[in-house]
């Protein structure tokens, strides 16, 4: 019953091309680059799935695409729901801070940010940018800081979910 819900499910939620019949093919589509498969294959495993794990990848991934189309009031949206099922995510704090910043909210970028370092401190992409936000805020010292500490730090303590 529950495959059968799943095939009705990722098929009205990808009209128009061809659809995704597994879960597995949605899941491609998520974690794509494509911003419009992104989003169609994201929404359908928010629909069928349960799992807290899944729908934070899922609102994680969906909330990338949206970036990508300058959505960022809805990036945001996405990406609080995965801080909420997921508040030890650092990747979704880092993608958070960069469509605050999209959207000009600097200090609160620079926070999300800092949660994503606080969670792994060895997030050099992280470091890196925030410390392009201070610069953006004229913050340059500290931004100066944040550049060589990104370059120097080892590898990531807590790996990207897939």
């Amino acid at each position: 019953m529950r495959a059968i819900l799943l095939a009705v499910v990722l098929a009205s939620a990808l009209p128009g091309e061809a659809t995704a019949q597994t879960l597995d093919q949605a899941w491609a589509w998520c974690r794509g680059h494509d911003p419009d498969r992104l989003i169609r294959g994201c929404t359908a495993i928010l629909r069928a799935s349960r799992s807290p794990d899944d729908l934070a990848r899922a609102f994680f991934d969906r909330g990338r695409a949206w970036i990508d189309l300058g959505k960022y009031d809805r990036a945001i949206e996405d990406l609080d729901r995965a801080i909420k099922l997921d508040p030890g995510y650092p990747d979704a704090f880092n993608t958070r801070a960069l469509a605050k910043a999209g959207e000009g909210q600097y200090e609160q970028a620079i926070a999300d940010f800092d949660e994503a370092i606080r969670l792994d401190p060895n997030y050099a992409v992280a470091i890196f940018n925030r410390g392009l936000a201070l610069q953006t805020m004229g913050r340059t010292e500290e931004a100066a800081k944040d550049f060589a500490r990104a370059k120097d730090v080892g590898p990531r303590l807590t790996q990207p979910k897939e």
